[in-house]
């Protein structure tokens, strides 16, 4: 059963490792799973033994549970892990349209660039771009303030917004 906790736990702290990278930049620290996770197969097994030294029984289903649970840990991290890399792959597309969209636009503005990146997302009868592009967590919108920053374009600086909706589009 240690070998089983040992094996749930080094697996799980592999998994949990995962550098937020956007193309060559780091854009966050490594995720690691906190100590409490961790321990749970631990603590099954601490009182498995104290409560039950000589019930096979007893101990077989502790194992299953010790078996079931670090299963749980590591598909819930796997899982994490595919989200971000999903995550990462989206930015790199998205940075990666930006900075040739720039060279052959120099004084286009942002509306434009989410209007050549995502087309659906500008077809609105009003020519506005989906308001979702300018909430606070927008990762489009950071992305073109750091690029905007990085060339000194301070004033193209795209600030969050709220905008009501739009859902009269285009005919």
């Amino acid at each position: 059963m240690e070998k089983i906790a040992s094996t749930a736990k080094s697996t799980v702290r592999n998994i949990a490792k995962v550098p937020r990278k956007v193309g060559q930049t780091v854009i966050g620290v490594p995720q690691t799973v906190g100590r409490t996770i961790l321990s749970v197969p631990e603590q099954i097994l601490k009182k498995s033994k104290h409560k039950n030294d000589n019930d096979d029984e007893s101990q077989l289903e502790f194992a299953e549970k010790l078996a079931f649970i670090s299963e749980e840990i590591i598909d819930n991290q796997k899982g994490r892990k595919m989200v971000r890399d999903s995550q990462l792959q989206c930015m790199k597309q998205i940075s990666d349209h930006l900075k040739p969209f720039l060279i052959q636009n120099p004084y286009a503005n942002y509306e434009e660039w989410i209007a050549d990146l995502h087309p659906d997302n500008a077809e609105y009868s009003d020519g506005r771009i989906d308001h979702r592009f300018y909430v606070q967590d927008s990762d489009h919108r950071k992305l073109w303030n750091q690029f905007m920053t990085q060339l000194g374009f301070v004033d193209r600086i795209v600030q969050q917004k709220s905008i009501e909706p739009s859902y009269s589009r285009k005919s």
